[in-house]
């Protein structure tokens, strides 16, 4: 799920608004530093170079730090690891367009009173669905049948992978937590998956 959402004025580094929903908790001031600078940094970086910089995530153990901006504001999103990205990354680009034609005017000639951008926390609201909308989009695989081990034994069509995989499809792990269970790549299970889907075996 998304645990915050952070907008932050990308010229001073200010977090204009905030709204909070899981566990984990950021502070303002030193989220809106640290990927200020980070983003500075990799623009730097990538300058000399000749490319444009495009780092949009920091990742950590069991969480991520993605983000969209634009010269004016950084819209900042702090998640679950298997959230779906491209649903987030919608999300916080609309967060951004709604945002700007309410405040551009007001942006162009800011002082730093923030107070006026926390009308806008029901519209955060609505288009993160209370911050489950990347969640929403996450699939669960589930096993339609149990497969016997004798399947394997016998090497008809299923290897032991595959079978380790199918039997932690219950419909509440995702694609990211079996990985873990496994020990397998997120890549491989993800290989696996599309297997059993294409067997008939699982759903998602």
């Amino acid at each position: 799920m998304i645990h915050g959402i952070y907008i932050i004025e990308a010229c001073s580094g200010v977090c204009l608004i905030s709204r909070k929903y899981g566990d984990v908790e950021l502070d303002e001031g030193l989220i809106s530093g640290f990927l200020t600078a980070l983003q500075q940094f990799s623009s730097e970086l990538a300058s000399q170079k000749g490319q444009p910089a495009i780092l949009r995530e920091v990742e950590m153990k069991n969480y991520a730090i993605v983000y969209e901006r634009t010269e004016d504001i950084m819209v900042v999103a702090s998640v679950d690891k298997r959230d779906n990205e491209k649903v987030l990354r919608n999300a916080l680009n609309k967060i951004i367009e709604m945002f700007l034609q309410r405040y551009d005017y007001y942006l162009k000639s800011w002082r730093g009173d923030i107070k006026p951008f926390r009308e806008f926390l029901p519209e955060i609201d609505k288009l993160t669905l209370d911050g489950k909308i990347a969640e929403l989009a996450v699939p669960k695989p589930l096993l339609k049948k149990k497969i016997p081990k004798s399947v394997v034994k016998m090497g008809v069509f299923l290897d032991e992978d595959a079978f380790t995989v199918a039997n932690l499809c219950d419909g509440t792990k995702t694609k990211e937590e079996i990985s873990e269970e496994t020990g397998f790549t997120i890549e491989k299970v993800g290989e696996l998956l599309e297997q059993l889907e294409k067997m008939g075996l699982i759903e998602m």
